[in-house]
């Protein structure tokens, strides 16, 4: 199967225009008609998963976060990203992503999330004009229940530890979620009716404004909100016949 044909599955179910004008998505490393028989799927592309891509004699790598966000000048082993890039091209190891496009996209990550919490009647809270797409998502609850204990359900689902803010006694009843660093949908799931926000990487000064409001919010952390994206690439190229190999990368950051 060629490059070009796993980039057109994986985005004719995350189309491009679901991204944001700022992302680097699609092939960024290698040739469109290059033969793949073995991919690495993963959440980042760091030092250790090139090793890893590599090691394990893969063909191609397919992440969620990008490579190369900013242009780069010259390409040397005196940087990291210009020793994977070199490492990479060296293996001929092909290198596509799909980011904010997977954030947004209907089955993407933020439908994933809504699923894994089992919110009802789940709604995009910034939408775009492609529809069903869009950052975060807004739900039901089966039942009513204390911040406290949706937080030890946060923790479980995810795996997870997790940083609070907000009235821990409050009952919860209507969801929002957010993949990776999305407290930008805060403010919009609150007018939508959202008693609790749960995503990653908050920031202080915004928390303050949200919480101000009476919401609580859960910062769940970027890896473990987006980790599950691996599952996802999984799915959508199950029937392609590719040996698929999940990273080992961890977290970038520790609880101790």
């Amino acid at each position: 199967m060629k490059v070009s044909a796993i980039k057109e599955l994986i985005e004719t179910a995350f189309p491009p225009q679901c991204a944001e004008e700022w992302d680097n998505i699609g092939l960024l490393v290698g040739r469109s008609d290059k033969e793949v028989k073995k991919v690495l799927l993963t959440l980042d592309i760091t030092p250790f998963v090139v090793k890893e891509a590599v090691s394990e004699k893969v063909d191609m790598i397919v992440s969620h976060h990008p490579m190369m966000f900013s242009g780069i000048n010259r390409i040397t082993d005196n940087t990291v990203e210009g020793k994977m890039l070199l490492d990479l091209i060296d293996a001929d190891i092909a290198v596509f992503a799909a980011h904010t496009n997977l954030d947004s996209a209907k089955g993407g990550l933020n439908d994933e999330l809504a699923e894994l919490f089992g919110l009802k009647n789940a709604q995009v809270v910034l939408k775009t004009d492609i529809a069903g797409a869009g950052l975060g998502r807004i739900g039901d609850l089966d039942k009513e229940m204390t911040a406290a204990e949706f937080a030890e359900l946060v923790k479980v689902v995810l795996k997870t530890s997790v940083r609070v803010s907000g009235n821990m006694e409050k009952k919860i009843k209507k969801v929002a979620v957010g993949s990776g660093a999305s407290d930008d949908i805060a403010a919009t799931a609150v007018s939508m009716g959202a008693d609790l926000i749960v995503t990653g990487d908050l920031k202080y000064h915004r928390t303050q404004d949200i919480v101000a409001l009476g919401a609580v919010m859960i910062d769940a952390g970027h890896y473990p909100t987006e980790i599950m994206s691996i599952d996802i690439f999984e799915r959508v190229l199950k029937d392609t016949g590719l040996e698929m190999v999940k990273s080992k990368n961890k977290d970038i950051f520790q609880f101790i």
